[in-house]
């Protein structure tokens, strides 16, 4: 367990920065990646020469990011990166628990090349931090708790499980950072913001027509006009991007996933996901099981 914990070694600092090196972790070291829950007062302020990603699992944290502070609440995912100087302190009225994951550089890379996200343009980002929904953070969690168990328990087998845990981050990061944002007039943004809400998955067309203070016909015009495609369109390829999260990051069923997203017929939605992807759901999940294996 202490080898997990890189931090307790720092001196608790919030002048002198500190660098900390993956060569001193076993699991950086010797498997590109590790995994801790932090529930201490505060970090120390540092640098790394590998990437981090944490989540804020309870409480609230004050976080000073390149000098920078800002309060992060329950359900903050932040990626950071090298260069990034930061420290995480615990709000003194409601405390704070946070996950941390830590990729080596090549390691990054390997899941940039399997998810075929553009590595360098994602890290360029400016939007490194996303709010997870309840449903989302509770996913992460569960997953976050088996692997803690394996590290309580000594087990140091669990790289796939931090992998997986990295990759859940990754593809939830990207998909803040691909929102369709920008020249649409406001109440349209607002409206593709609802749509594109992890709660509203199973959103109908009929839904989106109620958000709206225009007729279907005119809802419709519109869609075409800025997104170029139709309401019915735009919700399918929507949901078959939320249907390969799924089956990249949980073990749920073809079934539930097709219930989730609103397709009662498993039948339908396969034709669905096909038509989209050029294969069936279980075919995508094989094939990035497969590719994630062998990186």
């Amino acid at each position: 367990m202490q080898e997990s914990r890189i931090f307790y070694d720092l001196e608790d600092s919030e002048t002198v920065s500190h660098m900390v090196h993956f060569e001193k972790t076993k699991m950086l070291s010797e498997h590109g990646v590790s995994f801790h829950w932090w529930n201490e007062a505060a970090t120390s302020l540092h640098t790394h020469n590998f990437y981090e990603i944490f989540v804020i699992t309870a409480g609230e944290a004050n976080h000073r990011l390149n000098g920078e502070d800002s309060v992060l609440k329950k359900g903050t995912m932040r990626f950071i990166r090298p260069d990034d100087e930061h420290i995480i302190k615990a709000s003194k009225e409601k405390g704070c628990v946070h996950t941390n994951l830590c990729i080596r550089a090549d390691k990054l890379q390997s899941i940039f090349d399997v998810l075929e996200i553009d590595g360098e343009e994602f890290i360029n980002s400016d939007s490194l931090e996303v709010s997870l929904s309840s449903d989302e953070l509770a996913l992460f969690v569960k997953k976050a708790e088996k692997v803690n168990l394996m590290n309580i328990e000594g087990e140091h087998s669990n790289t796939f499980l931090i992998c997986e845990l990295i990759v859940q981050a990754i593809i939830l990061l990207h998909n803040s950072q691909s929102k369709p944002i920008s020249d649409y007039p406001d109440w349209f943004s607002e409206i593709l913001e609802k749509i594109h809400s992890p709660e509203n998955i199973s959103i109908s067309v009929s839904d989106v027509y109620e958000m709206a203070n225009f007729s279907a016909p005119v809802m419709i015009k519109y869609f075409k006009k800025f997104t170029g495609k139709t309401v019915k369109s735009y919700l399918k390829d929507m949901k078959c991007e939320w249907a390969k999260t799924f089956l990249e990051t949980t073990r749920l069923s073809t079934l539930q996933i097709s219930t989730a997203l609103g397709y009662y017929s498993l039948s339908h939605f396969n034709r669905i996901f096909k038509e989209y992807t050029g294969i069936t759901p279980a075919q995508y999940r094989k094939n990035f099981l497969n590719k994630n294996s062998q990186s």
